[in-house]
């Protein structure tokens, strides 16, 4: 008797943490790889009513909708703005949202760190950033010997990639640790 309540209390811990990793990621349009856990979802994340987010791991201050959206309460509006690498560096520098100018395009670890590895188009969690823009997003960091090149991440797969400076890219701001 002893023996099954122990193999059932296993089974319901096992279940119970399963189904607790199903829930925490919640992709765009059901596209989700359940075999994944969730690396990125909303409960790591603190919202704010300003349009921004409290990564809790990171500590940094993220935009919810990309440069050229505009954060409605519920979900971001309008189109992405496209923007070479020193377009995108110079509108970090004079952007101001929630009473803060402190904005800066992230370096392509912290762009990382906000992919939802369970997700695809976007790599997204659609509830910290909903109706995401499915394209590539600039980092500041440099390809190293890559002359003209600059790291971006592809929200498609969450992919990290190197792009010419002249190329076009969305851009998500962040402000806190360099």
């Amino acid at each position: 008797m002893l023996k099954r309540k122990l193999t059932t209390s296993i089974s319901l811990v096992f279940l119970a943490l399963i189904y607790s990793s199903c829930l925490h990621a919640q992709c765009a349009a059901g596209n989700i790889n359940t075999a994944v856990p969730a690396s990125a979802p909303l409960s790591e994340f603190a919202e704010q009513e300003d349009g921004t987010l409290r990564h809790q791991r990171t500590g940094l201050i993220w935009q919810r909708c990309a440069l050229g959206q505009n954060w409605d309460g519920n979900a971001c509006t309008g189109i992405e703005t496209q923007l070479n690498w020193s377009s995108a560096l110079s509108a970090a520098d004079s952007h101001i949202q929630a009473e803060q100018d402190d904005w800066r395009v992230p370096n392509r670890n912290e762009l990382a760190s906000i992919i939802e590895q369970r997700c695809f188009s976007p790599a997204l969690d659609n509830d910290a950033f909903p109706l995401a823009p499915v394209t590539t997003y600039w980092s500041s960091t440099p390809v190293s010997g890559g002359g003209e090149q600059v790291w971006s991440v592809d929200v498609m797969d969450g992919s990290v990639v190197p792009a010419t400076t002249e190329t076009l890219q969305a851009v998500r701001l962040v402000r806190g640790r360099f």
